[in-house]
């Protein structure tokens, strides 16, 4: 390489000294120099006067990059350097879909349309690695990228296809034609060196070509005819080789079958003939080319039955499990090579856990469909389907293992996906990855082979593994479960005891370790064993449970609710037939608004199954990750008021009802209490109906609510049930400035009462009519200090110096200052955040989560760092109240 590199710099003209000095400079980093230099040589003797001006820039030394990785694409343009400006042209700019049309050939000009499609390839197969190599797109984009790029050139050829046989035969009757994306194409997802797997459809067998000059066809001879010129267009060997491969084997009997079938045909086929692995290749199928409209809509709703049942089907592990057996033999005999696609811990794997759990749940929830390994991972994770760790584990895996795959592929363009690690070969593959040396690279490559590999076999457990009953103290110590003793007692108990039949214990022995792990990743092991225990003592534990344990997912979910304190234990066994309805999609993907909860109650017709049903579909939402914390709270008051709202209905009284706290800014938590108030219009309603109060209360407490009526005026000695004039006149006689900060809380939640305007007015008098003034700011800050001094130590995250009641109180304090009623903390929090650029409502959210995970979980798991959090919301409190007193402070108010 030194030789040569001298040969050149003596031989070159001054304005090509610049490509080798790019060389030079460059050269740890190249993947292959020589290769890079030799290149470049050649494009030399193209111009041999004179560095051309497209080369002057940026561009020279990317495309020195792209020599040095590709001998098959700097062949092209080394041979073809007219396409280099086109190349800089393009390279740096994302492309649309339409940016990938063929355009320019002449109807009936095969040989030059052979040329044009074949050169399109090239080009545009350069931009995408010109991209990749620079750093310009993900994978998600370059596989996309590369997937357009195809399915316009096949588009391209079966436009030109067309022309050429309807002079031929004529346009067929009642009939159109699609090309079929299978595999990798159909999720957008193809290699640079990939065969392209098509299947040719057509709409239907009855009829015949118009006629031309080589006369009429019946439509399957015509289509059949059709489909084979546009795999001769695509794949035929001419002097500028080939366009790219086409794999026809996928269609309906492999290359024993027609090369096209109508849908009729393959109705037929896909109902009594087809095997299991063909709904795997159906699975990952696209409408690519040619008549989608109508061909390509049938042939989804044809193979849509097919490929998701509408119940769950684990006969699909078996087939999972044959193939992987087909794929090792196949394998084996590549001797030491390490092979990145099929090998142990390769993309196969990866592909086949995403496919087989949406097989196997995708025709009961569709939100986990997607033909997109990457987009179906997120879609598999949201669901719950794959932890957060088994999620980042494969996505991160795959991008590396698919990027490997791209780099051996992008030397010469060919299939492949193996390489040997002793060779030169493997040194260069380092580089192209980025690594400094290839032990590093083969480091990296064989830790997430075998992350894969062990996901892959407890996905699809294959050797024998110890059983539940078998493991000891010392194998649970092992795996580092925090109190193993405790955990191997309820084992014992579960296997001793007179919880499970004979045949149950069996199966939840049978899974071992894959239990054992699920239990260990829940965030409280030993609760969530207790309260197994429970649920099982109840049938209807039993026999969801037995069910659950082929369902990984939902087994995983059923044990995360099983984690909380007594949250879902409480709620299962007062209304067990809530295990029925709780794991429909809809119910955990749709956010739980009062008309959806509404839609709930009217469908069970059993208030309290619907209620407990619907609160823990809102706690399952958040521990899933489909709300935040705010949207949580929201979603908990909805429950709520729709409950007290058919109670109000179904007792028709002539008061109406108010809330103030959590309940009333729609802030509920888990186990929040109900502060309500009962007003009355006049006293002649008060006189008829004010004996209705208790057992509205008390039917509220029926469905688990704890209601406080302490902050009526006068509290305990005022009585239960007031009217608006006698609230105008509290208000106005005997209220203190602590009751305005609550009442900053107040909602009529029977907001359809007639007198409700007077019940607001009142309210809003009384907090906005008198002035605020540096009193009522000081006896609001004493206040805060005697909450903090009584209950700071009883209740620390609450009360306690910086925790939730700081917060609280900034937002009581800003409606009062600025006379206007907002309600809920978090939003008011949201307008202070604004107005002082500083993170209220942030830390506000975050104290809340914590809260919410010590109510859930009896303890803190996550949000350990609860002391800083609080000195932080602290040192906000008292910034603002330095803020409001400089406000209140200003001449003029």
């Amino acid at each position: 390489m030194k030789y040569l590199l001298q040969k050149c710099r003596s031989e070159y003209p001054d304005s090509w000294q610049k490509a080798l000095d790019v060389i030079e400079s460059n050269k740890d980093k190249l993947p292959n120099v020589r290769r890079a230099l030799i290149l470049i040589d050649k494009l030399r003797n193209k111009y041999p006067e004179q560095l051309p001006d497209f080369l002057q820039d940026q561009f020279l030394e990317d495309l020195i990059k792209l020599f040095s990785f590709s001998q098959f694409l700097g062949d092209f343009f080394v041979s073809n350097p007219d396409f280099l400006p086109k190349l800089k042209a393009i390279y740096k700019k994302r492309f649309m879909p339409s940016d990938f049309a063929v355009s320019g050939w002449k109807d009936g000009d095969e040989s030059g349309f052979k040329r044009l499609i074949r050169f399109h390839h090239r080009l545009h197969m350069g931009r995408i690695v010109l991209r990749d190599i620079c750093g310009m797109d993900s994978l998600l984009f370059l596989t996309r990228d590369v997937t357009l790029l195809h399915d316009a050139i096949m588009s391209a050829a079966l436009k030109f296809a067309e022309k050429v046989m309807e002079k031929r035969y004529g346009k067929p009757e009642n009939s159109g034609f699609c090309i079929v994306d299978m595999g990798k194409a159909s999720g957008f997802e193809l290699n640079y060196s990939s065969d392209l797997d098509v299947i040719y459809v057509y709409l239907s067998r009855y009829g015949k070509t118009s006629g031309g000059t080589y006369g009429s066809l019946d439509n399957h001879d015509y289509f059949s005819l059709l489909s084979e010129y546009v795999t001769r267009l695509v794949t035929e060997n001419t002097k500028d080789g080939k366009c790219f491969e086409l794999d026809l084997r996928l269609r309906p009997n492999g290359t024993m079958g027609p090369i096209c079938n109508d849908i009729e045909a393959l109705e037929e086929y896909y109902t009594a003939v087809a095997r299991p692995w063909e709904r795997f290749a159906l699975l990952k199928s696209r409408p690519a080319a040619g008549d989608l409209k109508v061909t390509g809509v049938e042939f989804e709703k044809l193979i849509m039955p097919f490929v998701y049942r509408k119940y769950i089907d684990f006969t699909l592990i078996e087939e999972v499990l044959r193939l992987k057996e087909l794929i090792k033999a196949k394998v084996s005999k590549k001797l030491n090579k390490i092979d990145v696609k099929l090998g142990e811990g390769g993309i196969r794997e990866i592909e086949f856990i995403v496919q087989a759990f949406q097989i196997i749940y995708g025709g009961k929830n569709k939100n986990i469909r997607s033909r997109n390994t990457l987009i179906a991972l997120d879609k598999l994770r949201r669901w719950g389907f794959l932890t957060e760790s088994e999620y980042e584990t494969l996505k991160e895996s795959y991008e590396f293992l698919r990027r490997t795959e791209h780099m051996i592929q992008v030397t010469h363009f060919r299939q492949t996906q193996t390489f040997h690690p002793e060779s030169e070969e493997a040194e260069e593959l380092a580089l192209k990855m980025g690594f400094v040396d290839k032990e590093r690279f083969l480091s990296e490559l064989k830790k997430t082979m075998n992350n894969v590999h062990n996901l892959f076999n407890r996905f699809f457990p294959t050797e024998r593994k110890k059983t539940l009953s078998s493991l000891t103290v010392e194998d649970l110590r092992r795996k580092e479960f925090f109190e193993p003793e405790e955990i191997k007692k309820f084992i014992d108990y579960l296997f001793n005891g007179k919880v499970l039949s004979a045949e149950a214990q069996n199966r939840l022995d049978l899974m071992g370790d894959t239990f054992i792990d699920l239990i260990f990743e829940m965030p409280d092991s030993k609760l969530c064993m207790k309260n197994l225990v429970s649920f099982l003592e109840k049938e209807e534990g039993k026999i969801y449970f037995l069910s659950y344990l082929k369902q990984i997912n939902t087994l995983k979910v059923l044990l995360m609710l099983l984690s909380l304190k007594d949250f879902f234990i409480k709620r299962f066994i007062e209304t067990p037939e809530i295990m029925e309805y709780l794991f429909d999609p809809e119910g955990i993907e749709n956010p739980r608004t009062i008309s959806a909860v509404r839609e709930t109650f009217d469908f069970l017709q059993n208030d309290k199954l619907a209620k407990n049903l619907e609160e823990v579909r809102v706690v399952l939402r958040k521990l899933l990750g489909r709300t935040d914390v705010e949207t949580f709270n929201r979603e908990l008051t909805n429950v709520t008021d729709v409950v007290l709202l058919r109670v109000y209905n179904e007792m028709v009284p002539s008061f109406a009802v108010a809330s103030l706290g959590k309940f009333g800014s729609r802030e509920m938590n888990v186990g929040s209490d109900l502060d309500l108030l009962f007003i009355f219009k006049d006293e002649r309603d008060k006189e008829k109906d004010i004996g209705l109060i208790p057992s509205f209360i008390e039917k509220l407490r029926s469905f688990g609510y704890e209601v406080d009526t302490r902050l009526r005026p006068f509290g305990e000695k005022g009585e239960i049930g007031f009217t608006v004039k006698y609230m105008r006149k509290y208000f106005f006689e005997s209220a203190r400035v602590w009751e305005r900060l609550a009442y900053t809380r107040f909602r009529l939640v029977t907001d359809g009462v007639s007198f409700k305007d007077e019940i607001y007015g009142a309210v809003d008098k009384f907090l906005f009519s008198q002035p605020f003034s540096l009193d009522t700011l000081e006896e609001i800050k004493g206040m805060r200090e005697r909450l903090e001094k009584e209950l700071g130590k009883k209740s620390l995250m609450k009360y306690g110096r910086g925790g939730i009641v700081d917060s609280e109180f900034v937002a009581y304090t800003y409606q009062l200052f600025e006379k206007k009623r907002i309600g809920n903390v978090y939003r008011v929090l949201k307008k202070v955040s604004e107005q002082m650029n500083r993170d209220f409502y942030k830390i506000f959210s975050l104290l809340r989560e914590t809260e919410t995970e010590k109510r859930l979980y009896g303890k803190l798991i996550k949000f350990r760092n609860l002391d800083s959090l609080m000195e932080e919301n602290r040192e906000l409190y008292l910034e603002f109240f330095r803020w409001i007193e400089a406000l209140v402070s200003m001449p003029g108010r």
